[in-house]
């Protein structure tokens, strides 16, 4: 899957193709999360990350929230939810009006998610100071922020 392709605003998402995959070690936590909890943090990444290779984002988002939940600040938590808000952003933005008629969505607006991404993305950054894949998060949250403003600036600005 090549999320590196551009979309016809320009905007691509190279260096997200894919989602980081949750160590099964139960390192830094010692006796204040059990294995049996540490367990069902890291089947819900194993389904985030499985619906997020399907481009099912939803589900994803969903699953990456749950294990957040369980493991607060964990960055490999945030940086695939993080990864998932913004293909699910760009998803949306790329979406044809008459798709909507056929197939209508429900839940939350590109730029909303594109929001989510940009605080996921500075959560990962507090944690992961020396991280390029926490740069290259909030760069693209950034853009698809400012991307998506400007769509709704012009929409308000044509009426």
């Amino acid at each position: 899957m090549s999320s590196g392709e551009a979309s016809s605003s320009g905007l691509s998402l190279e260096g997200l193709d894919d989602v980081e995959e949750f160590p099964w070690v139960n390192d830094g936590e010692g006796s204040s999360m059990s294995w049996e909890r540490f367990s069902d943090v890291y089947d819900l990444m194993q389904m985030g990350n499985k619906a997020f290779r399907a481009n099912r984002f939803d589900e994803a988002i969903n699953c990456y929230s749950r294990a957040h939940n369980i493991k607060r600040g964990d960055p490999i938590i945030l940086s695939n939810r993080c990864a998932t808000y913004l293909r699910s952003s760009q998803f949306l933005k790329q979406r044809p009006p008459s798709a909507s008629e056929y197939r209508p969505l429900s839940g939350l607006d590109p730029t909303i998610h594109a929001g989510l991404a940009l605080k996921d993305a500075e959560k990962v950054m507090s944690i992961r100071i020396n991280s390029i894949t926490s740069y290259i998060l909030k760069a693209h949250a950034l853009i698809l922020v400012r991307s998506l403003i400007e769509v709704l600036d012009s929409h308000n600005y044509n009426r």
